[in-house]
């Protein structure tokens, strides 16, 4: 699995795809953003709340379905609040969603069941195509809160943060190029 910082750059990545002209007073959406691309992780807080943060992880929250789902009900709370139709922001919400689906597929899971479970609910199956690194927290699901947070606090993930850094400026690069292009060229 990424990081939060790799999930949320995932997320501002796509939210700055989106809006060419993210400036000072939108910083809350790139938030808003950051929050979706992190929003299969929040699996983390029923395991928290018994001491065990790893219990849940990548359980259905990691799933196309949970990514249809979430997006299905925050594209219809943002008719109230959004110029963009129904469609639209289910299709922006579920590519912020689906991001970190993408990011933790690709990446290695050293903790069993290895992998996420795409599929929910047409399949149990977990899936796992580890071409990046994993960001560690713990390689035991029943590890308390403690064999958590000293899971978190390595030089590895210090390296897994860097090399999510180095790979998502060029991206954020090109797509603000060609946003920048794109825009001239319709004016």
């Amino acid at each position: 699995m990424s990081s939060p910082i790799g999930h949320s750059l995932a997320g501002v990545i796509i939210a700055g795809y989106r809006d060419q002209t993210l400036r000072r007073q939108k910083i809350g959406f790139l938030f808003l953003c950051a929050f979706i691309a992190n929003a299969p992780d929040l699996d983390f807080i029923p395991g928290i709340l018994v001491g065990q943060p790893n219990l849940y992880h990548h359980g259905i929250s990691h799933s196309l379905g949970a990514a249809v789902f979430f997006s299905v009900l925050l594209a219809v709370a943002a008719i109230r609040w959004s110029t963009k139709t129904f469609l639209y922001n289910f299709f922006f919400i579920f590519a912020l969603y689906g991001s970190h689906l993408f990011l933790d597929l690709i990446s290695y899971d050293g903790r069993p069941p290895f992998g996420i479970p795409l599929f929910w609910p047409l399949l149990d199956k977990y899936f796992m195509f580890p071409l990046l690194p994993s960001f560690q927290h713990s390689p035991f699901t029943h590890a308390g809160i403690g064999e958590f947070i000293h899971g978190i606090l390595t030089l590895h993930n210090v390296y897994v943060i860097g090399l999510e850094i180095f790979l998502a400026v060029p991206i954020a690069l090109v797509c603000w190029l060609f946003s920048r292009l794109t825009s001239v060229r319709a004016q």
